[in-house]
């Protein structure tokens, strides 16, 4: 019986006796469930992409734990790099001397944050090497600055032309006193998308502590890139109470935590938002089903006095709706994952059309749309979509079997 219950679902899908309205609404309900899984499946890949672009761009530039001096500058700082190094969860250390400065070309001004690093430490916690679109990162030595897409474009500077860095002196009662001026050479200019293209510069460690009155073997602070970057916080505390020095905790979290809740906040109300969209287009097979059983009303009193059971009706009209929710959702994920899989490119080509990026890089950390797609997600919204189509199935089929086939014979 299980198989004529199939096989009647088949037959009432497919003929053609059916009303062009219930067609339609059938169609529909199709069609919405199809668009509904399609771009759940395409919003969350996407903001899986932003979530990867996140940890691959932006963790893989910024430090994940600083400690910075309270008192101006840490003391001894080789030491300390190589005590901290050990620790476990921590994957290195690198010194630094930050400033605020101006930069100055051929008329143009642009403050940035002026940080000085050490080339052969900050490799080891920044992957800003790879992040070079102009010119070249092999060193970094004293009479060289290497300086955001943003600032270079402000400036409208290129390496291998010279710049003047203004940088301020303060006196001892933390007054500004004067400010120094120096003479770099651009070395490189690297992308990393965001607000760090447009704020920070970086030169030579020494250098910097040579204008700023720094002495030898301080520095303001240190940081660091550990294992978990989600245990950043403790780490920052645990870090800290391991110098002698009073130090200021900073983290990731704290400067770029907001984008990553964000992403997370989009990613939850879009999959709320979109899965509403694929229960209401659900809602059509109801629908749908409740017009079929009013129009094969006469067919279901046939076979009720034939002696068929009425949890194979049930069956019949489950089967016969849930196919459209089957097929729908079939559709949807072909035409999701098509578009997962294609939407970076389909955004570069807009981006070349329009001249100009949807998404603007002094305000976003990236200046693309990326996609991942992870099938869990593909079979997890497959699962729900299908789910849905099944449940909008129970009350009409459940009406089908409570036909009457006395009332029903005796009109016709």
């Amino acid at each position: 019986m299980a198989s004529l219950a199939w096989q009647l679902a088949k037959r009432y899908r497919s003929t053609r006796h059916t009303s062009g309205f219930i067609r339609f609404i059938s169609a529909s309900s199709t069609s919405g469930i199809a668009l509904g899984v399609a771009i759940l499946i395409l919003a969350l890949s996407v903001m899986n992409g932003f979530e990867q672009a996140l940890k691959d761009r932006l963790l893989a530039v910024i430090p994940h734990v600083e400690l910075e001096a309270v008192d101006y500058s840490l003391t001894n700082w080789p030491a300390k790099v190589q005590t901290l190094a050990e620790i476990d969860g921590v994957r290195a250390v690198a010194p630094y001397i930050k400033a605020n400065g101006m930069l100055r070309h051929s008329g143009a001004v642009k403050a940035a944050q002026v940080r000085g690093i050490d080339l052969k430490y900050e490799r080891q916690i920044s992957a800003i090497s790879d992040f070079v679109s102009q010119g070249s990162l092999t060193g970094l030595n004293e009479q060289q600055i290497v300086l955001g897409q943003g600032i270079a474009k402000a400036l409208a500077i290129e390496p291998g032309q010279n710049l003047q860095l203004m940088l301020p002196r303060f006196a001892a009662d933390g007054s500004l006193a004067s400010h120094r001026t120096v003479n770099l050479t651009v070395s490189a200019v690297v992308s990393l998308g965001g607000q760090l293209d447009y704020s920070q510069v970086w030169v030579n460690i020494s250098a910097l502590a040579q204008w700023l009155g720094v002495a030898e073997g301080e520095v303001h602070g240190l940081a660091f890139r550990i294992e978990d970057i989600f245990a950043a916080p403790q780490m920052a505390r645990q870090l800290g109470r391991m110098i002698d020095e009073h130090v200021y905790l900073g983290d990731w979290y704290r400067a770029q935590g907001h984008v990553y809740n964000d992403i997370q906040m989009v990613r939850a109300i879009l999959y709320l938002v979109l899965t509403l969209v694929i229960a209401v287009a659900c809602f059509n097979i109801v629908a749908t089903l409740v017009m079929a059983v009013r129009e094969k009303e006469a067919d279901i009193a046939i076979l009720l006095t034939m002696g068929m059971a009425p949890v194979q009706l049930i069956k019949t009209f489950v089967l016969l709706g849930w196919l459209n929710g089957l097929i729908g959702s079939l559709l949807g994920v072909g035409l999701g994952v098509l578009l997962a899989s294609t939407i970076e490119q389909l955004f570069a080509w807009l981006t070349r059309i329009l001249g100009s990026s949807l998404l603007d890089p002094s305000i976003y950390f990236i200046d693309f749309v990326p996609s991942l797609l992870r099938w869990q997600d593909v079979s997890l919204t497959f699962t729900v979509a299908v789910l849905l189509s099944l449940l909008a199935t129970l009350y009409p089929a459940w009406r089908a079997s409570k036909v009457e086939p006395a009332s029903v014979l005796g009109q016709h």
